[in-house]
């Protein structure tokens, strides 16, 4: 009971940062291979982990070196060491895989993740590559509008692809100063409000198909990016979307959705609203949750834990941590 007491009480006077840095070192020890610089996608599995998993484990240390310094060089190591995905002129799914098997949102993420690498590091070569990850995206564009989800098949339109493109448009021409990628921004973000939000809450769908079927799942990044990108146009609907979000996914404390899609709303919030005490503790409670080996539940609505988590929950988990202790109040 005492132990629990003091367990608690720490915890009371513990940071997001203090959570992130155990989140990292959890990371480290869990899910780094060291013979090549990577990361894996599960403890149990030494593989790297898929190309989505890297764009949120480079943000994650992002974060971390934006917040402290000491990162920098971890950070400099993993963004190097994942070029070894970029193939023929995009990132692929994996390092070694043959036939390509390329996806235009895993080039988005990487896009914004390497603009942020370029910030916190003042090394021009990931603004090129953030570049190089953007065009790649951007060939994925329908003449119908959208961006498509897989080079492989082109099956669908989806938001995943499209709404983090336009983002990324916006993020790469902050320092290249290039004003014509405005335009596309624009363009894809008016093609989703037109073809994928729900008109009664501002919210948006997943996907549309080649037949024009739209599937009408709602994760809570698709909207997320939509607010980043409308915000970023200077476009007033963003707050619309901005308050059906929290209306939708903040429920009793917790965010219910699953981190990996979780963290980037949350990091919306936090751009737009500062460093509310409601928001901190979505955060906690994963703290409070975490296993005995520093996982927290890969659902930010459940208590479930996992044995064997992918990295991309665990990696969003750090990164909202780091954001949040680098954000004031408002």
């Amino acid at each position: 009971m005492i132990a629990f007491f003091a367990a608690t009480s720490m915890l009371a006077t513990s940071s997001p940062a203090s959570w992130g840095e155990d989140a990292l070192a959890m990371l480290r020890r869990e899910y780094f291979i060291e013979a090549s610089g990577l990361y894996a996608e599960r403890p149990d599995r030494r593989s790297p982990a898929f190309n989505w998993g890297v764009g949120v484990m480079l943000s994650a240390l992002n974060a971390a070196a934006r917040h402290n310094p000491k990162h920098k060089a971890a950070l400099r190591a993993y963004a190097d060491a994942s070029r070894v995905y970029w193939q023929q002129g995009g990132y692929d799914v994996l390092p070694t895989t043959q036939p390509l098997d390329r996806y235009y949102d895993d080039n988005a993420w990487m896009a914004l993740a390497l603009v942020e690498t370029y910030e916190v590091l003042g090394d021009k070569k990931y603004l090129d590559w953030a570049q190089g990850a953007l065009d790649f995206a951007l060939a994925g564009a329908s003449q119908e509008g959208g961006i498509f989800w897989r080079e492989r098949d082109r099956a669908s339109r989806n938001t995943c692809s499209t709404a983090p493109t336009a983002a990324a448009c916006l993020a790469v021409s902050r320092h290249t100063r290039d004003p014509k990628l405005r335009e596309p921004a624009q363009r894809l973000v008016d093609w989703t409000r037109r073809t994928l939000e729900d008109p009664a809450d501002g919210l948006y769908w997943d996907h549309v198909d080649r037949d024009g079927k739209i599937e009408k799942t709602k994760w809570s990044y698709n909207s997320a990016l939509m607010i980043a990108a409308m915000r970023g146009l200077g476009m007033p609907e963003a707050r619309r979307t901005l308050t059906a979000s929290k209306a939708r996914w903040l429920k009793s404390g917790r965010l219910d959705d699953e981190g990996r899609f979780a963290h980037l709303l949350l990091e919306t919030w936090v751009e737009a609203e500062g460093a509310r005490p409601e928001f901190v503790e979505v955060l906690r409670g994963l703290q409070i949750a975490k296993s005995a080996r520093g996982f927290v539940p890969p659902h930010w609505g459940k208590a479930k834990l996992p044995d064997n988590p992918e990295i991309l929950d665990q990696a969003a988990f750090a990164r909202a941590c780091f954001v949040l202790a680098g954000a004031k109040a408002k």
